[in-house]
């Protein structure tokens, strides 16, 4: 039993400090295994080795693990809110759970006893038959592969095996009908050699996953990219904003300006902008017919609103309101 729990507690000690913003998620697949090899108590040893391995993950630092195992349980607390059983306050709405990045997959290829019959010869004094003994070797083996959720390629696989000989584990105790239970929790199952042959398959895991580089997960790829694009769209929007002309709207101070542009178009304090005097022609009736810009000096923005700005005016001729002001 020591050997037990010095394998689990070195497997807890070894911890990766990560930021939790940036850790990938991960839920782990019940496991499944030959039928042929775990008869009809396979069921509950997927699921006991998944709890198992949710709980060795989570000690690990490496990713943020996701509950697999109990969906359900969560499902209905949601149903409860839904059915006005929860106070509106108090209820867990839908969509606020986190997506998974990877998923811990398995399979366990062998799980059991393997005996052996030792011969060793003559008789036995005042007895019948052939001196011998019997040997019996747990052994488990699982077949496991990280999976990315949003790609569907397998960054890492690996097979662990454990064997211990020792005493055998009762597995007639009914579990949802099927066979005995698998956990740290049953300390039948955890005293005997299939219990410890167990921790050590899961602990070669743990350590070899510990170990594993994980990359970006295509999620976090995608969601960068759409990021990427979000801003990049802003920005190209943003600059089409500031290249618009804005206006003197008023002329405080010969040398201040109140012009029709702000930070809903981009601007800050401290840019500056050109200054043109509008320079209509017009024809016998008066009417504006064309407009030219003449260049007439520089503005700086001091004092900055949504849509307009106090600004500082250098040139020597008069601004008057309506004249045009440009990003450089």
């Amino acid at each position: 039993m020591k050997t037990i729990w010095l394998l689990i507690g070195l497997m807890t000690a070894i911890v990766v400090q990560a930021d939790p913003s940036t850790k990938p998620t991960i839920f782990v697949a019940p496991l499944d295994g030959d039928m042929a090899q775990i008869q009809g108590w396979q069921p509950a040893l997927g699921e006991g080795l998944a709890e198992m391995l949710i709980t060795e993950l989570g000690k690990i630092g490496k990713f943020d693990v996701l509950e697999s195992t109990a969906l359900n349980n969560l499902k209905d607390e949601i149903k409860l809110g839904d059915e006005g059983y929860v106070g509106e306050g108090e209820k867990v709405e839908k969509g606020g759970w986190s997506g998974a990045d990877f998923m811990f997959r398995g399979k366990v290829t062998r799980f059991g006893y393997q005996t052996q019959t030792i011969g060793l010869g003559g008789f036995a004094p005042g007895g019948l038959g052939a001196l011998g003994m019997k040997k019996s070797t747990a052994d488990v083996r699982v077949d496991w592969r990280i999976v990315d959720c949003y790609t569907r390629k397998v960054i890492k696989t690996g097979e662990a095996v454990g064997t211990q000989v020792g005493t055998s584990f009762n597995i007639g105790v009914g579990v949802d009908g099927n066979g005995g239970g698998i956990g740290f929790g049953n300390h039948e199952f955890m005293n005997s050699a299939l219990g410890k042959a167990t921790v050590k398959t899961l602990s070669n895991i743990v350590y070899e996953v510990m170990l594993t580089e994980i990359p970006e997960s295509g999620r976090q790829k995608a969601r960068a990219g759409k990021a990427a694009t979000a801003t990049a769209k802003e920005v190209a929007a943003m600059a089409a904003l500031r290249k618009i002309p804005g206006k003197v709207l008023a002329v405080p101070a010969k040398t201040m300006l109140i012009v029709s542009l702000g930070s809903k178009q981009g601007f800050q304090s401290g840019d500056k902008l050109l200054l043109y005097e509008a320079v209509d022609t017009k024809d016998d009736k008066g009417e504006v017919v064309f407009t030219e810009e003449k260049l007439v000096g520089e503005v700086t923005l001091e004092s900055v609103q949504d849509e307009r700005s106090k600004a500082n005016y250098t040139g020597d001729a008069p601004a008057k309101p309506g004249w045009i002001v440009k990003a450089k």
